[in-house]
């Protein structure tokens, strides 16, 4: 097993960033198409990675990714794949059975640690595991009764899960490869640089860039992009953070709990009502996360 820090600090302060960015992305979103919403977001983040790497000194690194550089343009490309196919899902299916199996790359997680690190889980930290993924199906307030897995829309968002899966593993080994470990602001300028070209070339073809002129008239609109952008950047930075201190398993079990973020500061700053389901939910999210630190003491 990995080693890790003894602070849990930076674990539980990814979800609060990722699901602040959920928030910024939904409102940034609904001004523009998805792809054109993708160009804009990852602007704003190019200028804020650009400003960190001179800040520290890093900008230079971008250049020297002597045998990694493969594994970047994957990573890029594995970054739109889980976009793409989650937007694709979006236009076949419900949100709310998409946002259900999205989370399940928490489970893929724990399968390819098993094949690729020889993790062992115990029982109990599997059962924890799922606890908490059905507590974040109830934040979620997924109607089961009418969830159809063989919906034809839900092969993409496990696809989407996937990616997303497959995505962290090449991450941390390109930030821990054994002859030029990669920076992780390096890995983050890849991988947003990539991704930015190809929803750039998406929304040229689909004749959607003119989107932006919103910008320019709707203030909110403009708010709600740079806070996209800035909550998109401050994910880079936490998350491969945590990637390259943490084992892949137990990052993606804390970010669990951004659902339940989202869900109150949507509750807080626009007023939606939460239900009692939702409040359960969050009870049982947070007992699942506590029976997996007491079992990884």
């Amino acid at each position: 097993m990995e080693t890790s820090k003894s602070s849990i600090a930076p674990l539980l302060i990814l979800p609060v960033i990722w699901g602040s960015y959920y928030v910024a992305s939904q409102k940034w979103v609904g001004y523009t198409s998805v792809f054109t919403s993708g160009v804009g977001i990852r602007l704003i983040t190019l200028v804020f990675l650009t400003i960190i790497m001179i800040k520290r000194k890093e900008f230079s690194l971008i250049f020297q990714t002597k045998g990694v550089l493969p594994r970047l343009l994957l990573i890029g490309t594995l970054g739109f794949l889980l976009d793409l196919t989650a937007f694709i899902g979006l236009s076949m299916s419900s949100a709310a059975s998409g946002t259900a199996l999205l989370k399940c790359d928490v489970l893929m997680v724990n399968i390819m640690s098993m094949i690729i690190y020889k993790q062992r889980f115990t029982i109990k930290a599997w059962l924890c595991t799922i606890v908490m993924l059905f507590g974040v199906f109830l934040v979620m307030g997924i109607d089961f009764t009418s969830f159809q897995i063989g919906d034809p829309g839900n092969i993409f968002f496990l696809l989407s899960a996937f990616f997303v899966s497959c995505n962290a593993f090449v991450i941390k080994s390109a930030q821990l490869d054994k002859y030029n470990p990669t920076c992780d602001d390096v890995v983050a300028y890849y991988n947003n640089f990539v991704t930015l070209i190809y929803f750039t070339i998406t929304s040229l073809i689909m004749s959607t860039l003119g989107q932006f002129s919103i910008v320019l008239t709707e203030p909110y609109a403009a708010l709600a992009l740079l806070l996209a952008g800035l909550g998109q950047t401050l994910i880079y930075v936490v998350y491969y953070y945590n990637l390259r201190n943490y084992p892949v398993w137990l990052v993606k079990t804390f970010l669990l709990f951004m659902p339940i973020v989202a869900s109150v500061i949507t509750f807080v700053l626009f007023g939606e009502v939460m239900v009692l389901t939702q409040y359960i939910g969050i009870a049982v999210v947070i007992a699942g996360a506590l029976g997996i630190l007491m079992e990884q003491r």
